[in-house]
């Protein structure tokens, strides 16, 4: 991703928007807002919270407008607020350090991570897998657990066992959660592992819900095998139509770039692509003609 589009106020110029579509405002967003709330402490950032819903309900709000009724809230405090370094946060590239959060409870879910990974390497007794009743843990938990694990295994380049993706599905059912967050590190866990009994799960997740953040990454990991290259075009071909327009783009181009072997597929998602893109081109057309009618 361009530099550009790790900004939070990013310069799109002539670039298509959906380019800059990525998890920067979200990561970087909530770096921001955490900073703020210990800039002025838990308590006061509350009631700027109720404030600012309560003043801008029913409408919407840039950057600009935030950063003002930030600062006219907290103008009592001008001396504390004033060195705060809004430029850097909102027009300079790049992705801030982590905070200093209080690791005590996602300690305990990499431990889990990390013993679970030690066997999937062989260094302990073959088999012989953690036992940790994670029953009352919350999802936010047991997502850091999950993320634990797929961070681990992408550094190391080398997905988890067949073995270890069963021995979690007997001792977790991650892959019956009715949690789209856990089931979707659960689902990349297991396709990745080369789990091809996975694959139900993964179709009717990714032909109930839309969300691109879930639906793109599973159809790119499907892609790394044939027979789930294979599953993945004809799924994306029946349901393209259920997906937003800008995350029907992105898969078709996905799919386009994976699939090189079957022409017709091929034409067929290329022709998704022009028409997007032609719908594309006619809404701009429109859109210059009435600001033109209006000026």
């Amino acid at each position: 991703m361009p530099d550009k589009f790790t900004k939070l106020v990013p310069d799109l110029g002539d670039d298509d928007p959906d380019d800059a579509f990525s998890s920067v405002p979200y990561e970087k967003g909530f770096n921001l807002i955490y900073s703020l709330e210990k800039l002025v402490g838990r308590e006061n950032f509350e009631k700027f919270m109720k404030d600012y819903f309560d003043h801008f309900k029913f409408s919407t709000v840039n950057s600009k407008q935030f950063k003002e009724f930030f600062e006219t809230f907290f103008e009592g405090d001008a001396s504390k607020i004033s060195a705060f370094d809004w430029d850097s946060w909102l027009y300079k590239p790049g992705l801030p350090e982590t905070p200093d959060f209080d690791r005590t409870l996602s300690g305990e879910c990499e431990d889990l991570a990390a013993s679970w990974i030690t066997v999937d390497d062989g260094e302990t007794m073959k088999g012989v897998f953690p036992h940790h009743d994670i029953t009352n843990w919350s999802a936010s938990r047991t997502i850091c657990f999950l993320d634990s694990m797929l961070s681990t295994v992408a550094d190391r380049k080398r997905p988890l066992a067949r073995s270890t993706v069963e021995a979690m599905k007997a001792e977790y059912e991650m892959h019956e959660s009715s949690n789209s967050e856990i089931l979707f590190r659960f689902c990349m866990l297991a396709i990745e592992s080369g789990d091809e009994s996975i694959y139900p799960v993964v179709v009717r997740f990714i032909t109930t819900q839309g969300r691109m953040k879930f639906v793109r990454p599973l159809y790119r990991a499907l892609c790394k095998s044939e027979k789930g290259k294979e599953l993945a075009i004809s799924i994306f071909l029946s349901n393209r139509d259920f997906y937003h327009p800008i995350c029907s783009k992105m898969l078709a181009q996905d799919l386009l770039v994976e699939e090189k072997k079957k022409d017709s597929l091929t034409r067929e998602i290329a022709h998704h692509l022009m028409v997007g893109a032609t719908l594309g081109l006619v809404v701009a057309i429109g859109m210059s003609l009435l600001r033109g009618r209006k000026r």
